[in-house]
């Protein structure tokens, strides 16, 4: 009896090692559920920090820029090319406008509501964007460009926007093809074959918010 005692003693010490060393059966299961935790919350600090390096939360700032100083002073001299007004009428949201007299448009029938102003990733018709011209403000439509020559096109851009010039869009706009950048305000056209800031500001300063645009003065 004391034989078969110690047996079972040591059968049942063995097993309960056994079971130590595997963790129970339970452990597996609680390493799995916080394994997918631990991979949840890396998959969303790598989706904040994609998003904000595309908000450009990232970017080194750039040098500050003076847009009054006098080497951007546009007195004097023609900035852009003069483009007859095609008149500023409204056409039902959704209805395609294709008699433009320039690409990309500065005036012509348009949808009634304008969009939002700021950096946009995606092109916005042109029925759209031409309401925004009635507004006063300047569309930078860009195309071909490198990834250094869009960026910084788009710290110029966001030092504008804190400068005075809040209202403007900038869009990428494929049927671009004879410039890599073209600004337009209303009537007013200027293309460029490179992001050239002191022209960009020049041109801001001549046709901002111009007499010319029906509804000067809208936000």
């Amino acid at each position: 009896m004391t034989g078969t005692t110690r047996r079972a003693r040591r059968e049942r010490e063995r097993t309960r090692q056994q079971r130590r060393s595997s963790g129970g059966g339970q452990a597996p299961r609680r390493n799995i559920g916080q394994g997918w935790i631990v991979l949840g919350v890396v998959a969303a600090v790598v989706a904040l920090i994609l998003i904000g390096r595309a908000l450009g939360a990232f970017d080194p700032p750039a040098a500050p820029i003076d847009v009054n100083a006098q080497e951007f002073d546009p007195a004097g001299q023609t900035i852009g090319t003069k483009v007859e007004s095609l008149g500023n009428a409204h056409v039902s949201q959704g209805e395609r406008v294709t008699n433009y007299n320039s690409v990309p448009p500065t005036s012509g029938q348009h949808w009634p509501a304008a969009a939002p102003w700021g950096i946009k990733d995606q092109q916005l018709p042109n029925e759209v964007t031409t309401h925004n011209l009635e507004h006063g403000g300047v569309v930078i439509a860009y195309n071909n460009l490198t990834s250094a020559e869009l960026d910084q096109l788009k710290s110029t851009v966001r030092q504008l926007m804190t400068s005075g010039f809040s209202k403007i869009i900038l869009e990428p706009y494929s049927e671009l093809r004879d410039a890599k950048v073209a600004l337009t305000a209303w009537t007013w056209i200027y293309k460029l074959p490179t992001v050239d800031q002191s022209q960009i500001i020049r041109f801001f300063r001549a046709h901002y918010d111009p007499v010319e645009a029906p509804e000067r003065g809208s936000p």
